[in-house]
């Protein structure tokens, strides 16, 4: 006989929690397989900036060397790349690696992608939280500086342990 098992659970930790301060007029749209995503008013005609948030699962032991070498790999293959800045950079306490690029999108035309990732370190797991954010880098267009301030404002906090019966 097989006992029942249970999400979140001291086997199955709760992912982290997100909390990120999008622009005024920033909506929330629901993404297929993400958290979710922070989308830029729409104007017609123009590719409309976003920030995805996505949480992905590894086992213990995966660190930010693994993740940052993985966005590596993934912006190195974007159509036209052109990789810009890569640093690890401290985000309200939490150390995240941060890369940026430049391609061109074959609907899109060039776009700029803002990748920060995160390692959050559960007993049972390592949930990878990575943040993209995506836009058109066009002269005096702000959508880059606000990605930049949503990621700036991220507040990552590990899923509270299992409830405790007294």
């Amino acid at each position: 006989m097989t006992s029942q098992q249970v999400f979140p659970s001291e086997a199955f930790p709760a992912y982290p929690t997100i909390k990120l301060n999008p622009p005024a007029g920033w909506t929330q749209q629901v993404v297929p397989e993400a958290v979710g995503a922070l989308m830029a008013p729409a104007t017609e005609g123009n590719y409309t900036a976003n920030v995805v948030i996505s949480v992905s699962r590894r086992r213990p032991g995966y660190g930010l060397q693994d993740i940052a070498a993985s966005v590596d790999r993934f912006l190195d293959s974007l159509p036209e790349a052109v990789l810009l800045g890569t640093e690890p950079v401290t985000i309200n306490g939490r150390d995240w690696y941060v890369r940026e690029a430049r391609y061109t999108h074959p609907q899109a035309g060039p776009l700029a992608q803002f990748t920060a990732v995160t390692v959050v370190d559960q007993e049972a797991s390592a949930d990878v939280v990575q943040l993209t954010g995506s836009c058109q880098p066009l002269e005096g267009n702000n959508d880059l500086k606000a990605i930049y301030s949503v990621v700036a404002s991220a507040e990552i906090t590990p899923a509270p342990g299992p409830a405790q019966s007294v």
